[in-house]
């Protein structure tokens, strides 16, 4: 069943905003576009980190320019979250921000249908002559027919989330078992690489067919997690079975047996270059879109993982975190995940690689898909 809203004002285009890119924005600036009459999808950007005019030039250009690659779109509604507040002003803050970014939008060719800032203590139209001081009362927004609306059917609505700066830890039960158990795989390993004892049976049987591992995790209770947790965190400390897993969450089984398969013949005169090719636009936002459902299960296990992991193991997992909320079209929340992993490790090379990608605003090609495009 899909829920038209219909926005009639301001307030109900703020109390419409958060539900479409899954959470409430801090300190960003959020484009909803248009096709005609309906909205089709919103992106969110960070607010330029100063309020230098050059600064804020090449931030918009930026912006325009990806709102640019959405097809079909003809319209945009400007939004723009700030811890800044009025005060005892009528001065909307972010105005100069605002006004260049609707100046661009108009000078490529889209209707701007309305520009609107929430501060911290009240909100406002950029368009309106005759703001009162202290803006708009943020309970309005609450009030407003588009959140009834929202709260009247919820189940309809994704749950919002707040951004996450630092994962959370689990309980301390939950950490000291995993990282008993994270020891316990170390030493086997390294006793089969030094070749001093047997391998103790089975202890790696689970993984031996590991694009199968990797599905049944998708699916796994919490009872599975507890039992089998433990050895998905070890495997993902490596980069190659990382990268494949984090791949095939996205977009299916059927790629992570190409890739446990380019891995075995890695180096190899059987080897598909044109293949490897292809597996390497995927990790570049190149290609068919993937399912933003497995990735969002892949999410939800990864934090999961995380939260009972100790610093040392957490940056594979925040990278793969990383670069599965890009993959959804979540920047920001992916430059968070690589903060933490940088702040762990700053040698940290996956990290490093994801940041110089991700850094720049840039999206994979796919979160432009349209005219279903999910950003």
């Amino acid at each position: 069943m899909t829920v038209i809203l219909k926005a009639n004002g301001p307030a109900d285009l703020l109390a419409m905003a958060p539900p479409m890119v899954g959470f409430l924005p801090r300190n960003g600036v959020v484009l909803v576009a248009f096709r005609g009459k309906r909205t089709c999808g919103a992106m969110r950007f960070d607010l330029p980190p100063c309020d230098d005019p050059v600064v804020h030039k090449r931030v918009v250009t930026t912006i325009v320019g990806m709102f640019c690659k959405l097809p079909e779109v003809d319209a945009a509604v400007v939004i723009v979250y700030t811890d800044d507040e009025f005060g005892i002003s009528n001065a909307v803050p972010q105005a100069a921000f605002a006004e260049l970014i609707g100046r661009r939008l108009t000078l490529s060719g889209f209707e701007l249908r309305e520009s609107i800032c929430q501060a911290a203590d009240g909100w406002a139209s950029y368009f309106d002559p005759d703001v009162p001081a202290g803006g708009h009362p943020l309970a309005w927004i609450g009030e407003s027919t588009v959140a009834r609306t929202i709260d009247s059917q919820r189940g309809m609505f994704p749950p919002q989330a707040s951004m996450i700066d630092r994962v959370p830890r689990a309980e301390k039960s939950q950490r000291s078992r995993l990282a008993k158990r994270l020891e316990a795989y170390d030493k086997v390993r390294a006793s089969i690489v030094r070749g001093d004892g047997p391998m103790p049976p089975s202890v790696f049987d689970a993984v031996e067919d590991l694009p199968h591992f990797a599905e049944r995790a998708l699916a796994w209770d919490a009872a599975e997690l507890e039992v089998n947790g433990a050895l998905l965190a070890f495997v993902l400390q490596g980069p190659p079975i990382r990268d494949l897993i984090m791949l095939q969450w996205s977009f299916g089984i059927e790629v992570g047996d190409r890739l446990w398969e380019r891995d075995r013949l890695d180096g190899c005169a059987d080897a598909d270059l044109e293949d490897l090719a292809d597996l390497g636009d995927l990790m570049m936002g190149i290609g068919p879109r993937p399912d933003p459902h497995r990735i969002e299960g892949g999410i939800a296990l990864l934090l999961e993982l995380t939260s009972r992991a100790e610093d040392v193991r957490r940056p594979p997992l925040l990278c793969m975190l990383a670069w599965l909320n890009w993959a959804l079209g979540h920047g920001s929340q992916a430059g968070l995940h690589l903060e933490e992993a940088l702040a762990i490790a700053p040698g940290y090379s996956m990290a490093q690689l994801l940041r110089s990608m991700t850094g720049t605003g840039i999206l994979p090609e796919w979160a432009f898909e349209g005219p279903s495009a999910l950003l």
